[in-house]
């Protein structure tokens, strides 16, 4: 009885749509990238104005590494902020197609349990009717 469950559950989804990805996503690991390629680069600029490699001052590219270190996390908060919505929903529609899938193994599970109800009537009678106890 466990495999019939089983197989409902893991059965692949009937009519419904695949999960997609939201059109926003590849702007935001676009963005992602990109902050972290300058990350990066302001990185190599900071350590060759510390070495005195590259002209200038070296709060520029120090500046522009922290604004870069806050700028990944608060990205990736919004991008989570604005995908909360659309996975709520898709885990609903799984929750609710489960149950539906489950409620049928109740079903088909309820008139096996009942036929072998029947059987052990028919069993009980049998016996009776051998003249056994």
């Amino acid at each position: 009885m466990e495999e019939v469950a089983d197989r409902a559950v893991n059965a692949p989804e009937r009519g419904g749509s695949p999960l997609r990805r939201p059109r926003w996503w590849a702007a935001a690991v676009l963005a992602q990238r990109a902050c972290l390629v300058a990350q990066l680069a302001f990185l190599g600029w900071l350590v060759a104005a510390i070495a005195g490699l590259v002209g200038g001052a070296w709060w520029v590219p120090t500046t522009l590494l922290v604004a870069g270190w806050f700028t990944g996390p608060a990205l990736a908060r919004l991008c989570a902020w604005a995908a909360r919505g659309p996975a709520r929903q898709h885990g609903e529609e799984a929750e609710r197609q489960l149950r539906e899938r489950v409620t049928e193994c109740g079903r088909v599970l309820e008139a096996v349990l009942a036929e072998l109800a029947r059987y052990r009537q028919v069993r009980e009678r049998y016996v009776v009717a051998a003249g056994g106890v």
